[in-house]
């Protein structure tokens, strides 16, 4: 098997519920669908954080973000301020195996551009808004007051908006690279559908508010939650706010996921016309999702809800990847990418490290006897402040651990929108018992600085466990 191209297209903030192949009936999306039908669709994709730089960061090391110390957005908070390009396992790997290496999008890893990473090309957001003014377009005043305006019309035409520039760069590095004998890695990062939300028509206009269905948790009161997440109402404007006014912001949202979508689809039609697309493996996923109106709840952070936490992931590889198929197995979606190039190019994986290959599944062999058969999360602050979560999923469970507040416990076939906290219901301490121990079976299988006889002791009191536990005074880095 030759090494084929590699074009990974990652959206931000998108909800896997969004995409008609896992369901959506409102939300158009032709181009994931037609990846959907041509290759892979991973059911149970996991992102490792819900925040933009740790899990940008994640991808490139392989690692989660308690390892690679990128906890929060880059120059944030008072910790490492980004990651560096010797902590990037994925780049080196891809140069080492000659890969000639694109980068066309949103970056927010590192103040350390693409091109210190090793990649040749570089076209970033920043770019889209100096050629905007240069057409003589005004840019949107949306960009810098997202608090008041989180969803607006852009009085661009769509062919000049940013999902549009970005995918005809995309389109031009894909003409530079395939004269060459070496194969090409494309990275192409979108911004939307993360607010604010300026979308031209169509694409604006194209969902009617009143079309789009109240999700069942809009209105949950959120009694017997942790008090974070009345915080973040507060903070967003949101108490109380109406499904009117959330289905008007949702309608955009959608739209600039059509947008993307037909932008993409520009993409991988390119690749057909050069005859690329046998040879090509395409990766399209979102770095995590957003609540967008979920329990009465904007944006992503300081929650971990499966609107934010599930995503979509969808790859293609015609003759290697069976067409139509499903991986139903827990997947770290950004770790396990990392994991798959690295196999792909045939480098070392270092002794640290938490991502795993998912080549044998993508050639339609069955899961190893010892994957996971859960999920681990984390997060570790952001706008408001650093605060630590860690989030298990199971089949039948949603258990998040709260090292600041109440903990959370959701039965996920019975109560799939996650209204009923049953952490301190007596009738399911025994279920929780079972899921404190193995989240500390990860923390420790991944070295988690909270893996400590602190929480060790406050999640499950067992001595033994506690016994194995690093000391109070531990310092890891």
């Amino acid at each position: 098997m030759s090494q084929p191209n590699i074009l990974v297209v990652v959206t931000d903030q998108q909800r896997v519920d969004t995409v008609g192949a896992y369901g959506s009936t409102v939300c158009r999306t032709p181009n994931m669908d037609r990846v959907a039908r041509a290759g892979m669709r991973f059911d149970k994709a996991f992102t490792p954080t819900g925040l933009c730089s740790p899990v940008r960061a994640s991808l490139l090391s392989g690692v989660y973000p308690h390892e690679h110390r990128v906890l929060t957005n880059v120059g944030l908070h008072p910790v490492r301020a980004q990651l560096e390009p010797e902590d990037d396992r994925m780049s080196r790997a891809l140069k080492a195996a000659g890969y000639r290496m694109g980068y066309v999008g949103k970056w927010h890893v590192s103040k350390i551009d693409p091109p210190g990473f090793g990649y040749e090309d570089y076209v970033s957001l920043g770019d889209y808004m100096t050629w905007r003014r240069e057409q003589g377009l005004e840019v949107p005043d949306a960009y810098n007051d997202y608090l008041t305006q989180r969803a607006v019309r852009d009085e661009a035409p769509a062919d000049k908006s940013r999902p549009a520039f970005l995918a005809d760069n995309a389109i031009r590095l894909i003409d530079r690279y395939s004269g060459g004998a070496a194969p090409f890695f494309l990275r192409l990062d979108f911004h939307g559908p993360h607010f604010p939300n300026v979308v031209p028509d169509p694409y604006y206009s194209m969902y009617d508010p009143a079309d789009i269905p109240q999700w069942p948790n809009n209105t949950d009161p959120l009694d017997g939650k942790p008090a974070v997440q009345r915080i973040k109402q507060k903070h967003w404007r949101t108490e109380n706010m109406p499904w009117p006014e959330w289905a008007k912001l949702i309608s955009a949202y959608y739209g600039e996921i059509s947008l993307i979508d037909d932008q993409v689809g520009r993409v991988l039609d390119h690749l057909a016309a050069l005859g690329l697309e046998d040879d090509t493996l395409v990766i399209w996923t979102s770095d995590h999702g957003d609540t967008i109106g979920a329990h009465g709840i904007c944006n992503k952070d300081y929650t971990m809800y499966e609107e934010i936490y599930r995503v979509p992931m969808l790859m293609r590889w015609p003759g290697v990847i069976p067409e139509g198929s499903e991986c139903g197995v827990f997947v770290h979606h950004f770790l396990d990418i990392c994991g798959t190039v690295l196999d792909l190019t045939g480098a070392e994986v270092p002794e640290t490290f938490h991502g795993r290959s998912l080549l044998p599944m993508m050639k339609g062999a069955a899961a190893p006897q010892d994957w996971p058969d859960s999920a681990y999360c984390e997060f570790h602050g952001s706008h408001m402040g650093l605060y630590s979560m860690r989030l298990l999923t199971t089949d039948e469970w949603a258990f998040v651990y709260h090292t600041n507040d109440i903990d959370e416990l959701y039965d996920r076939r019975n109560d799939p929108w996650q209204m009923t906290n049953l952490a301190e219901d007596p009738a399911y301490a025994e279920t929780l018992d079972g899921l404190k121990r193995k989240m500390v079976g990860w923390m420790a299988a991944t070295d988690d600085h909270l893996h400590n006889e602190w929480t060790v002791d406050w999640l499950t009191k067992d001595p033994e466990l506690i016994a194995e536990a690093p000391g109070r005074r531990r310092t890891k880095w």
